[in-house]
């Protein structure tokens, strides 16, 4: 399939999930992080901070690798589809699968499965960058449900619209590199429990929904050395992050006031790049994700390991360790596309292995130029 064959299916595709679901926080893991999901990113555990060699990854993951980017580049389609091992596991249970993305039309599949929590997301970033410039907006929608022993439904549900925009600069002829990005947060989350005959039944009933800006700096410092050792530093949500109750979007119809205040937190990596030869190489990080403990999670939660063999630049394979849970994934990448696949998990409970949510994330990125 052509790169713009392909382009129209996604988009057709995303747009239809939007359409369901009624539009469109990307992790939901008791540490905080990124809001973006990188496919990349979730297969090495999330240890990714010097890493991000896209626009897009970039803003939200580590604006000091805005400096980085070498060529200017519009990245319309960016679009990633996750479904989680309870979704997967309904395939063949019912044939109503399909319609996770409404609760009342997937109410008949959770009450076949109770105890079972099913759920499935997308997020589209379209991007435009150059060296040392982005400018990005991110759509979001993740939906869960889950059908309990006494017969009420909890569900979970997270919509967003995040414009984004930063810089980066390089100091001491690239060994420093410093960075910005501020995200205004326009979303609509909650959870709720309800009676399976509530009418009218819907993932976006009830949610808190307003909006908020967010800062997030970072600096890396490269040592240009064998095996290009390296510390990279963020500082996220600098001053927390405040949400008023207004919002240009309606995500629910009914909204209980604005969604909680975030706090800041810090993220702090090591990495190196040992070379193998014919233009490959790994890539070796580990970080400590809000290494301040301001989320409660312990040390074992927020530790982080990741591995990737590039071959080539072309063909990737990815490991990693991240929320005390094991992550892997694939990448194939061409000059102006790229296709990864990823199984990482999360941790939505409220303690450490409290709550395991394994996910299988697709993501599929073009460039016009």
């Amino acid at each position: 399939m052509s790169h713009g064959k392909a382009s129209i299916f996604l988009t057709f595709l995303l747009l239809s999930l939007a359409m369901l679901a009624g539009v469109a926080e990307a992790r939901e893991d008791l540490v905080p992080g990124s809001r973006y999901t990188d496919a990349r990113a979730a297969a090495m555990g999330d240890a990714y901070l010097p890493l991000a060699d896209d626009g897009a990854s970039a803003l939200f993951y580590n604006p000091a690798d805005l400096s980085k980017i070498r060529k200017t580049s519009f990245e319309l389609m960016n679009l990633s589809l996750y479904g989680n091992n309870g979704w997967v596991s309904n395939f063949g249970t019912n044939a109503s699968f399909y319609k996770i993305t409404s609760l009342s039309a997937y109410e008949p599949t959770l009450t076949a499965n109770p105890g079972v929590l099913a759920g499935a997301g997308a997020q589209y970033l379209p991007s435009f960058y150059t060296k040392g410039f982005a400018f990005g907006i991110l759509l979001n929608t993740q939906v869960q449900g889950i059908k309990n022993l006494d017969g009420s439904i909890t569900y979970r549900s997270t919509y967003q619209v995040i414009p984004t925009i930063g810089t980066g600069i390089k100091l001491a002829s690239g060994i420093v590199r410093i960075g910005y990005s501020l995200q205004m947060v326009d979303e609509a989350v909650g959870t709720n429990t309800v009676p399976s005959t509530t009418t009218p039944l819907g993932y976006n009933q009830g949610l808190a929904q307003g909006t908020g800006f967010s800062n997030t700096v970072g600096t890396t410092i490269t040592m240009p050395w064998t095996y290009l050792p390296a510390a990279s530093l963020v500082a996220r949500n600098i001053g927390g992050v405040h949400y008023s109750t207004s919002s240009l979007f309606h995500f629910t119809p009914n909204p209980t006031g604005a969604p909680a205040n975030e706090v800041g937190s810090y993220d702090f990596a090591l990495s190196m790049q040992p070379k193998i030869g014919n233009g490959s190489y790994f890539n070796l990080v580990l970080e400590d994700r809000d290494f301040t403990g301001t989320s409660g999670m312990e040390l074992a939660g927020r530790l982080a390991f990741g591995m990737e063999m590039s071959i080539k630049d072309s063909f990737f394979l990815r490991g990693g360790w991240g929320s005390g849970y094991p992550s892997a994934g694939i990448g194939l990448r061409e000059k102006r596309g790229e296709v990864s696949f990823t199984w990482y998990s999360e941790e939505v409970g409220q303690t450490y292995h409290d709550i395991r949510d394994q996910r299988f994330l697709f993501q599929y990125s073009v460039k016009a130029f």
